[in-house]
């Protein structure tokens, strides 16, 4: 049930792209503030690897840069999103924790970013995969962009981790188990697709370097420069 539910929703928000006007208000204050406990161990693993330039894919209300913004000196942080309405709250939500200056937001087609070659040093995406129509023109841009060896860190929720990998995500976000299968089919992508569907197409004809990182409920896909 699950599966078919999943399928559904990906096939939708592939189609729709980026979150409209009304729905982006409501991500903001209901799906961001679900989802933001996520964001503490993607931090750590920012912070840890010491980058200075680094871009966020699909940044949505801009938490997650806004959280590494204040645990890091990196130079430059980007946030990227094709949505106008993300872009405004992201900018509101930045003044909102006095770090309006420390970050920017752009708003850009993933397909084709407004970046010169080889100019970052770590590109993040949470949740947003599932939304892009064409996968691989946006794996061929991240490599496009990446200085030579960097690497882009796409994570997403995967309802088809084992349950006990599920249960460890869920112990770790404070929340449910179940709560966490059922948020990873109406906000992610199974494992599969990585392995046989269509992301896995998408990764062959781009012809990028990649490696994919189960960490619990979460499916962490690398692509190297």
């Amino acid at each position: 049930m699950l599966d078919l539910l999943n399928k559904v929703l990906v096939r939708v928000q592939r189609r729709i792209g980026g979150i409209p006007r009304g729905a982006a208000h409501l991500y903001d204050k209901v799906a961001a503030k679900y989802l933001e406990p996520s964001y503490d161990y993607v931090v750590e693993e920012v912070v840890s690897k010491g980058a200075r330039k680094i871009l966020d894919v699909g940044c949505g209300p801009g938490k997650l840069l806004l959280e590494i913004a204040e645990e890091t000196d990196s130079v430059i942080l980007v946030g990227l999103d094709v949505s106008k309405a993300m872009a405004r709250i992201a900018r509101k939500n930045a003044l909102g924790k006095g770090l309006y200056g420390a970050v920017d937001f752009v708003v850009a087609d993933a397909h084709k970013m407004p970046l010169r070659d080889n100019c970052l040093d770590l590109i993040v995406s949470t949740g947003t995969l599932h939304h892009i129509r064409n996968p691989r023109e946006v794996f061929s841009e991240c490599t496009r962009v990446l200085k030579i060896g960097c690497e882009a860190w796409i994570y997403e929720f995967s309802h088809d981790a084992s349950w006990s990998e599920c249960s460890s995500t869920a112990k770790r976000l404070g929340r449910l188990t179940l709560l966490i299968k059922v948020a990873a089919s109406l906000h992610g992508l199974p494992r599969k697709v990585y392995r046989e569907g269509y992301v896995k197409e998408e990764l062959l004809k781009s012809g990028v370097s990649y490696k994919v990182v189960y960490e619990g409920a979460v499916t962490k896909l690398v692509l190297t420069a």
